[in-house]
């Protein structure tokens, strides 16, 4: 049923639901007619979960572990601060906002037990048949610089990577996800491999 609707229009309906079970005071009749706003949302957390772990991995460099608790504490947040959301503005873009507090809150806690993902194991396993030692060393630290820089970026420059190549959204899909015009869309993106390439340049003088 809510396969095909944006987010936006899902929010509205979850809201909607809210206000029915608040009438109704959540009479278990009423919830065989409807879905409950409890169902609603999990639509929205079972579409977009994924992304945004990988987003708070790309961009602090975290193992999956501790990235998946960080959405989940999100969600939280996100489904507290959805009465003052407006689903005429883009979800997604208000969605990350509240997505990086509450990475930055989740981590100032917790400083002293973050650990950052094994990268060297990751890399070791992906090139254990590469017999050239030199090439897969220097295509590691290529990568590593890479995502060194990524990190680096402001959020808004993070997700649009994150979206266009690591989710491998269409420029049309990313226009449609974050309420940016086409040609902004291009601007952010060509700003954001400019400053990859000048970091991955101080990395590598």
């Amino acid at each position: 049923m809510f396969e095909t609707l944006k987010d936006e229009e899902i929010i509205r309906q979850l809201k909607r639901a809210e206000l029915q079970e608040e009438l109704l005071g959540k009479d278990n009749s009423a919830r065989k007619i409807e879905d409950s706003a409890e169902q609603i949302f999990a639509v929205l957390v079972e579409r977009h979960h994924s992304a945004f772990s990988r987003l708070i991995g790309l961009r602090y460099g975290l193992d999956a572990a501790t990235c998946d608790e960080i959405v989940q504490d999100f969600w939280l947040e996100c489904y507290t601060a959805l009465i003052r959301y407006n689903p005429d503005r883009p979800f997604l873009s208000w969605a990350t906002t509240i997505l990086f507090r509450t990475a930055e809150k989740f981590l100032h806690k917790r400083r002293k037990e973050i650990q950052l993902s094994p990268q060297n194991n990751f890399f070791e396993q992906q090139h254990a048949h590469n017999e050239d030692i030199e090439d897969t060393v220097f295509e590691k630290e290529q990568i590593d610089s890479m995502l060194s820089a990524i990190r680096k970026l402001p959020k808004e420059l993070t997700l649009l990577i994150e979206l266009r190549f690591f989710q491998n959204k269409k420029i049309e899909e990313i226009v449609e996800e974050t309420g940016l015009a086409r040609s902004t869309v291009f601007q952010k993106l060509n700003l954001a491999y400019q400053k990859i390439r000048t970091q991955m340049e101080k990395n590598n003088p």
